[in-house]
């Protein structure tokens, strides 16, 4: 039997756990594969191990947190106007209404817009139902 997909909004309020966000409203993008998140500074260091780790600062939902990810690598992405650019790509959690889920996200400097997270399709998939008339179903 298939499981009900939960009915959100074109704007829910999420969280990001794994990066210290507790509230912060992310647009619902379906035209869009994969999530987006804002950052403010990155950069990639060397460990005294020699791997490398990228070193990212978040300032969204009134907080600003550093987080340093191991695993990450760069993807090509290209935007709706048809131009291509080279991302940083990290997987962190997402907490949607009692839902938590594990998603990939590309990092982008999104301070000119108004939304800095964008939920692709990749996390939708199989889980929501997205309804463009409302906003904040959830709560």
């Amino acid at each position: 039997m298939a499981r009900a997909k939960l009915i959100i909004g074109r704007l829910e309020h999420i969280a990001l756990p794994g990066l210290g966000i507790a509230r912060v409203e992310a647009k619902i993008d379906t035209g869009a594969y994969r999530s987006a998140l804002h950052f403010q500074r990155l950069s990639v260091r060397r460990a005294a191990d020699g791997t490398k780790r990228l070193v990212v600062v978040f300032q969204m939902g009134g907080q600003r947190t550093t987080k340093v990810f191991r695993n990450f690598k760069r993807v090509v992405v290209k935007s709706s106007n048809g131009e291509t650019s080279r991302r940083y790509l990290i997987a962190t959690r997402v907490r949607l209404n009692g839902f938590t889920v594990r998603t990939q996200f590309t990092l982008f400097d999104r301070s000119d817009m108004k939304y800095q997270v964008l939920l692709g399709r990749k996390f939708l998939r199989g889980r929501f139902v997205v309804d463009v008339s409302g906003k904040h179903l959830l709560g």
